[in-house]
C-alpha cells in the first residue's frame, strides 16, 4: 500500500484520481488554506486531517507517507495571470520552496506535481532549474538524469476539454532509463454534448439582452448551432469540434455554452453548471458532495482542480512501469 499526503490539496483530485487507477493507497493527510476548499475536503474526506497552510506545516509532525502529491498553485505561471513567476507579489511563486522543504524532510519515495502548461515556457526556467537542482540534491534525480515532465492534455484521455497541465514524476534514486510519463492517447469518443444537463437551471441562462451585447461586444454573427457547442470568449469564437475550452475559474468569464436556437428561432446561450463543470473534470455525478457551497466558490475549485479522469490513467501508467 501507497501512503499519500496530499498537497495543494483542492477537491483531493489526487485522491479521486488514485481510486480511478487501481493502485492500493491510503491518504494519510492533506493540506489546504482555502475555507471553501477546506470545506469541500472535510464533507468529502471527514476522516483525514487536513494541515492547512503549507508554509506554517512543521514536517518533523507529519504521519510517515510514501507520495507527495500536489498542484502547487498556478496563477504565477498562467496566461490568464500576471506571469510573475517566483516574483509573483502574492508569494504563490515561491510555495514550490516549501514543497522541497517537506520533501527534504520526509523524504518519500515519490513525487507527483502539476501546474499549468506555461511553466515550460523559457521566462520561468528559474523554476525548472531550481526544482532539478533541489530533487538532484535529495537524490530524487540521478547526477546524469533529466526532470522527468509531460504536458497532458485531457481530451487526449476522452473527456472533451482543452486542458494542457504540466505533469512532473519523481522517485527516491531515479527513475529507469526508458521510463516514460506519458500514457498512451486515447480516441476521444464523445463530445460536449454528452456531458451537459438534460434540464439545466433556469438561472444559468442568459437574457435577450445580455445575449446581444455578448455578440457585439465579441463581434459574433449568431449563436444558432446544432447541436450544444462552447463559445470561447477570449478567443471571440464557436468551438465547433465540440470539445470544451479549458474550465477556468469564474472571474475570468471565459466559457459560454450554446444550445440549438428554439422553435421561434431565439438564440440560446448560458454559463455551465456545476455538475457539468465537474463531469469534465473526470467526475460521475453525486461522487463530489458539495451541498452548501455556492456556484462561484464551486466554479473556481473546477477551474484550479485535477481532472481526475487523467490522473487515474497517469498514476497507472507510472506505477505499471515501475512494478513490472
Amino acid at each position: 500500500m501507497i501512503k499519500v499526503f496530499e498537497g495543494f490539496a483542492g477537491y483531493g483530485g489526487a485522491s479521486y484520481g488514485l481510486k480511478r487507477s487501481g493502485i492500493d493507497f491510503e491518504v494519510v493527510g492533506m493540506s489546504e488554506i482555502d475555507k471553501f476548499a477546506s470545506e469541500l475536503l472535510c464533507k468529502n474526506f471527514p476522516n483525514i486531517k487536513n494541515w492547512g497552510d503549507i508554509t506554517q506545516l512543521n514536517p518533523e509532525e507529519l504521519p510517515q507517507f510514501d507520495m507527495f502529491t500536489g498542484g502547487f498553485p498556478c496563477q504565477p505561471f498562467s496566461s490568464a495571470g500576471m506571469q510573475m513567476g517566483f516574483d509573483d507579489k502574492y508569494g504563490r511563486g515561491t510555495l514550490i520552496q516549501h514543497i522541497v522543504r517537506i520533501l527534504d524532510v520526509c523524504r518519500p519515495e515519490y513525487v507527483l506535481l502539476e501546474n499549468v502548461k506555461g511553466l515550460t515556457q523559457r521566462k520561468f526556467r528559474p523554476v525548472f532549474d531550481y526544482i532539478v537542482e533541489e530533487f538532484r540534491r535529495m537524490n530524487y534525480l540521478r547526477p546524469d538524469e533529466d526532470l522527468h515532465y509531460a504536458v497532458l492534455n485531457t481530451k487526449d484521455y476522452g473527456i472533451p476539454q482543452n486542458r494542457e497541465r504540466i505533469w512532473i514524476f519523481a522517485k527516491q534514486n531515479g527513475l529507469p532509463d526508458n521510463f516514460s510519463l506519458e500514457p498512451p492517447k486515447v480516441k476521444l469518443k464523445k463530445r460536449l454534448k454528452d456531458f451537459l444537463d438534460t434540464n439545466p437551471p433556469s438561472y444559468l441562462y442568459l437574457s435577450d439582452s445580455q445575449i446581444e451585447h455578448l455578440k457585439e461586444k465579441h463581434h459574433v454573427d449568431s449563436f444558432i448551432v446544432d447541436e450544444p457547442l462552447c463559445f470561447d470568449v477570449y478567443n471571440k469564437k464557436i468551438k465547433r469540434d465540440a470539445i470544451s475550452i479549458t474550465i477556468t475559474q469564474p472571474e475570468h468569464n471565459s466559457l459560454r455554452v450554446i444550445e440549438p436556437p428554439r422553435e421561434d428561432g431565439k438564440e440560446i446561450v448560458r454559463k455551465m453548471s456545476i455538475d457539468e463543470q465537474f463531469r469534465l473534470m473526470g467526475f460521475k455525478d453525486g461522487e463530489l458532495k458539495y451541498d452548501g457551497i455556492s456556484y462561484s466558490q464551486m466554479s473556481k475549485r473546477a477551474g484550479n482542480g485535477w481532472d481526475v479522469n487523467l490522473v487515474g490513467k497517469l498514476i497507472k501508467h507510472i506505477f505499471s512501469q515501475l512494478c513490472s
